[in-house]
């Protein structure tokens, strides 16, 4: 018990530093990041400013749009968007800056929804290997479930799909299911079990038998 219990201590002491391993997305001008690992990005508002756009440590999945000022003549153009993009990528303790070519023209935005040619460098400018896919938008949409259009693109054999993100995961307290996309980057595996192990050891034989059924049926 003791042991244990110096364990658990030992562990809630590492993880502040355990919690700063993490990934930094900087999107570029015209640039918008819509999603992060299947989870929608909010919305810039007056009140909040931009959002924060962090993640762990691992492999990534993130979905972009750009913003292209197609010239129209000298002095007049206007702004067109391109398709929309889901870009996978493996990084550690860095910061990722999302770029797209230089786009001034119809054709060039119609080769770059083609090609799908973005840039993603770390923080010393560095080039970071990425796949790349597309959601497809069918006729007009005013407003699209990303969310659900990801979940149906993550269990495709896409270069850029991420099947972990489609694993659903077991609500241990309500016995309801939730939709969490699985992170398998942790840091500190070990120590993870050794703070599953020490709260087991804690609990009465109702909630063991719980904790047992959330495995069974996360598995």
């Amino acid at each position: 018990m003791k042991k244990n219990l110096t364990s658990f201590m030992a562990a809630c002491a590492l993880y502040p530093t355990l919690s700063l391993a993490e990934i930094k997305i900087n999107p570029s001008n015209g640039v918008d990041i819509i999603a992060i690992n299947g989870k929608p990005v909010e919305s810039e508002t007056f009140f909040s400013g931009l959002p924060q756009l962090k993640i762990a440590n691992g492999k990534a999945q993130i979905v972009a749009e750009y913003t292209a000022e197609i010239v129209e003549s000298a002095d007049d153009y206007i702004l067109e968007k391109s398709d929309t993009f889901v870009i996978t990528f493996d990084a550690s303790d860095t910061t990722v800056t999302v770029r797209a070519p230089e786009i001034s023209s119809q054709y060039d935005l119609k080769a770059f929804n083609r090609e799908g040619n973005w840039q993603l460098l770390d923080n010393q400018g560095r080039s970071i290997s990425y796949h790349v896919g597309k959601l497809e938008k069918e006729g007009f949409q005013l407003d699209r479930d990303i969310e659900k259009e990801l979940k149906v693109f993550n269990r495709t054999n896409a270069d850029a799909a991420l099947g972990s993100l489609t694993v659903e995961t077991h609500n241990f307290h309500n016995n309801t299911p939730s939709h969490q996309p699985a992170d398998n980057s942790h840091p500190d595996q070990k120590m993870v079990g050794k703070m599953l192990q020490f709260w087991f050891e804690q609990a009465n034989e109702e909630t063991r038998n719980k904790f047992k059924s959330w495995i069974e049926t996360s598995l």
